[in-house]
């Protein structure tokens, strides 16, 4: 049986891989966008036809990244606040308020970054390849 060449799933180097995530560039072709509008994700790579979306529920471990990342930068910053309490004059209650309006801001503004990273090294560890007919879109 004579496959074909386009077929045979490309595995990006590792490094290039999370650049393309960074990027927020198809982890296949690394030219092909993720996304069409900030928040508006395409279903596949409109260069080469790699599916973005592989089962229900598949950016799980993106949110999970983006938690990870979220709760260590402002744990990070709250520690740092700590070392200079007199920094900032407020009730406890305003800094809280404060402290969960910046997560949330931090964790929207990482959603399409830990989408990116988490599609690039999913297909880092077990390449795909797009449908047959992706071309004939």
């Amino acid at each position: 049986m004579d496959m074909d060449e386009s077929a045979i799933p490309y595995r990006p180097v590792f490094r290039a891989a999370i650049g393309r995530g960074l990027r927020l560039r198809c982890p296949r072709c690394g030219d092909g966008q993720l996304y069409r509008t900030f928040f508006r994700m395409n279903r596949a790579c409109p260069l080469c036809g790699l599916g973005y979306y592989r089962e229900s529920g598949y950016y799980v471990g993106a949110m999970m990244i983006n938690y990870g990342i979220t709760a260590f930068l402002v744990l990070v910053v709250y520690l740092l606040s700590r070392l200079l309490p007199e920094m900032w004059h407020a009730s406890p209650e305003l800094k809280i308020a404060a402290w969960m309006c910046a997560a949330i801001i931090v964790s929207l503004l990482l959603v399409r970054t830990t989408r990116g990273l988490w599609l690039a090294f999913d297909y880092w560890v077990e390449p795909w390849t797009p449908p047959l007919d992706s071309h004939n879109r």
